[in-house]
């Protein structure tokens, strides 16, 4: 499903409607069982990189109270995911036994539960655990977008560019950030296209930011490089012309 992002841009996550740190509110939605506006109080934050909020919502989404919350696993997965790549240590670690097990839609494997169990407090020790880590349920894969450019405002520099596409090449999803208006029938078919070569293709919005055009740059830049690395100088170019014939005649 293709990602507007214009959230990036416009910064709308910044002010979430239903945001509410109160404990006494929310100890109060527990007893009444409403987890549905629990998850809602912590939606926005989480989405715009908040890792306490993820990992809040990866522990609801993933609980019994789920059904309740109106979630569905994967979510929960993404999630408990994101909060680890952010460095919570008790993410990391529950990300670990869900790894060791092969719970959640996660695939088994012992070198990354060993890799996340070990709580790498570097940026680049979690960047290795990512590249170990892997999923039986498709879903369950955090997409780049949402991984890497959702609450990317707070980090727009061109070298977070590259660290940020650098973490989707390890997480098996690469993508290109494109300009542009809420997508029609032709930029959907094009999304289409690039999903065949597994490559996301994220339309990111029109509202001009000097900053994050830099920080589009440097990734875009990064990716189309391992890309090339991977299936021979060119490829992107072809690719992009294959596609660009492909989808020519569609309104």
């Amino acid at each position: 499903m293709l990602k507007f992002l214009v959230i990036v841009l416009a910064g709308s996550l910044s002010c979430g409607a239903f945001a509410n740190d109160d404990p006494v509110y929310e100890n109060w939605l527990i007893r009444v069982g409403d987890y549905e506006t629990l998850a809602r109080s912590w939606w926005f934050d989480a989405m715009s990189g908040d890792a306490e909020k993820q990992e809040r919502l990866a522990a609801l989404f993933l609980g019994p109270h789920a059904r309740a919350a109106k979630a569905k696993p994967y979510e929960g997965v993404h999630f408990l995911f994101r909060a680890a790549v952010n460095g919570r240590r008790t993410a990391m670690l529950r990300l670990a036994d869900a790894l060791d097990k092969g719970a959640f839609g996660l695939g088994k494997r012992p070198r990354a539960a060993a890799c996340w169990s070990s709580a790498p407090a570097s940026v680049e020790g979690r960047l290795a655990c990512v590249a170990l880590t892997d999923f039986r349920d498709p879903q369950a894969r955090v997409p780049c977008t949402e991984l890497a450019v959702m609450g990317a405002r707070e980090r727009l520099d061109a070298s977070d560019g590259a660290a940020m596409a650098r973490l989707c090449l390890a997480n098996k999803t690469p993508a290109i950030l494109v300009p542009g208006q809420r997508p029609g029938m032709q930029t959907m078919a094009r999304v289409r296209e690039y999903a065949r070569h597994g490559i996301e293709w994220s339309v990111t919005g029109d509202v001009y930011v000097a900053q994050f055009e830099r920080f589009r740059d440097k990734f875009n830049g990064t990716m189309v490089a391992a890309l090339e690395a991977e299936h021979g100088r060119g490829y992107w170019d072809r690719l992009s012309k294959q596609i660009d014939a492909r989808v020519s005649g569609t309104k």
